[in-house]
């Protein structure tokens, strides 16, 4: 999974903290809300042969890691494989499919979190 960090928006962060209940609403929201931008970035970049692997791309519900809020986005379990398709065997050139996807993507998931932020906080 990537990892995306986001800088400029403490001051966001702060007034959510003090919002308190509804700000964990905002917070989900964006989160899921930037997960579906890169979750169609990837798939626009995943190779088809069956569209096993394309299906079973999804984002996940929000999780929380150590006091931080993230979601996942990639393939399920019946995808096993996605993992030889994004960095290669021996035989298997790697195709870093979720990679790319990821990079086309992060600035529009960030600006995703931002927008919806500041139009759960009425900015």
């Amino acid at each position: 999974m990537a990892k995306m960090e986001i800088e400029g928006i403490q001051e966001l962060l702060d007034e959510l903290q003090r919002l308190g209940e509804q700000s964990k609403r905002i917070e989900n929201k964006a989160l899921r809300e930037a997960g579906s931008v890169v979750e169609e970035a990837i798939k626009n970049e995943t190779p088809v042969r069956s569209g096993t692997l394309k299906k079973s791309i999804k984002t996940s519900g929000v999780k929380t890691k150590d006091g931080m809020k993230h979601v996942e986005v990639g393939p399920g379990n019946d995808a096993f494989y996605s993992r030889f398709v994004e960095f290669g065997t021996v035989k298997l050139k790697a195709n870093p499919f979720m990679g790319r996807g990821y990079e086309k993507s992060k600035n529009e998931a960030m600006n995703k979190i931002s927008e919806e932020i500041r139009k759960g906080l009425g900015l």
